[in-house]
């Protein structure tokens, strides 16, 4: 903030130093002496008391740092700034702001972003299911359908000094638990199974609620202390230090570890996960043969609306690519790797909990798996944009690839994934429809 007496024209010449060059120094070297007392760094964002603004007019480094910040805004180092945001509300030097806050307490609770059930997010506790196994884990990060999580056990034995103790009312549990944040891990979104205990949230004077977990910025801050090798938050409990001789507490931490190996190696059955490397992307495969359409047809048996989703970008399945192993002169496992990748916000939409009740369903009536049933529907969902966005173009006025532009079609993953499988699960006909999960946005059948 520039004080009230001093134009922008003035800040510029010998005060701005490299600056009138069109660069900034590598360094601000500050001056030898001054007559006020310098601006903190954390000074230059805020609004200047009259001492302050007087320093300003005067010194030509603090003029010169406050114009490096302004200009160079996105250097700051957010984690940074926060703690030393939550450390000045801590110490009450943070109360000009309660002047500024006219909503109550309840009210304000009503502002803040509540949980949603079917998605996964930072501070929560949820059970992992992979076949036989289930675990409990807290939510640490989460980038695209690949989340890193902490175990998290109610033997309290395995904590470690980077390990959160909660209380038997921090969680539904009722009894001590303990989060292991030094054994990390990071295992696919598919494999979350169901919310234990959302995030936690600052609480409100009035609440009654004792059943919390503590707020995701601080588990995050106590995750970043482990990582980084600093100490953690001290408001909170941890256990002790593990030592060498700790040999039955090692044991214990090495078996917990390894019940969360099934959720590790379940990213490998992700498709765009895939280790085989093609030689050629199933395109240039196909475009190689020097083969026309016809008699890629005719050889294949395949139908002709195969190849044009290929050359459009689209991908084929399992039994597509067994028809054109012959033809490849290849097997199927380097056909599917040489699709080209889903779209990440696919990938998601498909792997997020909400979607497994239905796909559990499917795998029991064609007799296959969760996994299967999951990347069949991602490839037949983006197959079935690509024709809707194509026959759209052929119809239209333009070709652009573009969805945005189409106002009465509804192409988001979401609601693409929802109507697909709503199809498949109403195929069927008999009771076996009534006993369906709803859909999201849809209500279950009403009692009579």
């Amino acid at each position: 903030m520039l004080p009230s007496d001093i134009s922008r024209d003035r800040r510029t010449g010998n005060d701005h130093g490299h600056l009138g060059r069109g660069y900034l120094p590598d360094e601000l070297v500050p001056p030898v002496v001054a007559a006020d007392p310098h601006l903190l760094d954390s000074d230059l964002g805020g609004t200047l008391t009259k001492p302050q603004e007087k320093h300003l007019a005067n010194c030509g480094w603090c003029r010169q740092r406050l114009t490096q910040a302004a200009t160079h805004a996105d250097l700051v180092d957010e984690a940074a700034f926060l703690a030393a945001a939550r450390e000045r509300i801590a110490t009450g030097a943070g109360r000009a702001l309660e002047t500024l806050t006219t909503l109550r307490p309840a009210l304000h609770a009503l502002t803040l972003e509540h949980d949603e059930l079917d998605d996964v997010k930072i501070g929560q506790l949820w059970r992992l299911r992979r076949c036989a196994t289930a675990e409990l884990a807290l939510v640490l990060d989460r980038d695209r359908w690949w989340v890193t999580v902490a175990p998290v056990t109610t033997d309290v034995t395995a904590a470690d000094e980077y390990s959160l103790i909660l209380p038997e009312t921090a969680t539904i549990l009722g009894v001590p638990a303990a989060v292991c944040l030094s054994l990390e891990c990071v295992v696919p979104l598919f494999t979350f199974d169901q919310l234990i205990t959302p995030a936690g949230r600052p609480r409100a004077a009035d609440s009654g609620s004792s059943i919390q977990l503590p707020p995701p910025h601080t588990i995050r801050d106590a995750w970043h202390a482990w990582r980084r090798g600093a100490t953690p938050p001290e408001q909170h409990s941890y256990g002790d230090p593990l030592l060498d001789e700790d040999l039955d507490r090692r044991e214990l931490r090495n078996t917990l570890f390894a019940g969360f190996m099934p959720f590790i190696r379940a990213g490998g059955s992700a498709m765009n996960e895939s280790p085989r490397q093609p030689p050629a992307p199933l395109s240039v495969m196909l475009h190689e043969l020097g083969l026309s359409p016809t008699g890629l047809t005719r050889r294949t048996k395949l139908e002709p609306e195969v190849f044009l989703r290929i050359r459009q970008g689209g991908r084929v399945n399992r039994i597509e690519a067994s028809a054109l192993t012959a033809v490849l002169d290849t097997d199927v496992d380097t056909i599917l790797a040489a699709n080209p990748p889903l779209d990440d916000s696919l990938m998601v939409d498909v792997s997020r909990p909400k979607r497994r009740p239905h796909l559990q369903q499917l795998a029991h009536r064609r007799n296959t798996d969760e996994d299967e049933e999951r990347w069949r529907a991602a490839d037949e969902v983006a197959a079935l944009r690509a024709q809707t966005v194509h026959r759209h173009d052929s119809e239209g006025d333009s070709v652009s690839t573009t969805t945005d532009e189409y106002d009465e079609y509804d192409l988001s993953w979401t609601s693409l994934v929802e109507t697909h499988l709503r199809n498949e699960l109403e195929k069927p006909s008999g009771s076996e429809v009534a006993d369906e999960p709803p859909l999201s946005g849809e209500k279950g059948p009403k009692e009579s």
